[in-house]
């Protein structure tokens, strides 16, 4: 597809649309109080960012916060169910 100038749109445009139109989804779909839990709403909005950034010093910085802050999701989710499936709480 063609912009308004004639030339074709770079990959970083198509991957911002994809990922608004995921993110879309996502707030359609979802309770607003539930979106920062989301892991696929906060990666959509990271690919954003990426997309966007590209390869800046400070993508590298944003990258290893939104990593670590997924870590720490999974890890405050997962592991209460874990420990209860396998008896270690009540």
């Amino acid at each position: 597809m063609r912009g308004l100038s004639g030339k074709p749109l770079p990959p970083e445009v198509w991957e911002i649309v994809a990922a608004v139109l995921i993110l879309a989804w996502r707030v359609r779909s979802l309770a607003p109080s539930t979106l920062w839990t989301d892991w696929v709403s906060i990666l959509s909005v990271f690919w954003i960012f990426i997309a966007a950034a590209g390869k800046t010093r400070a993508a590298s910085l944003v990258t290893a916060a939104v990593m670590s802050a997924l870590l720490l999701l999974y890890a405050s989710q997962q592991m209460p169910l874990t420990l209860r499936v396998l008896g270690a709480t009540p």
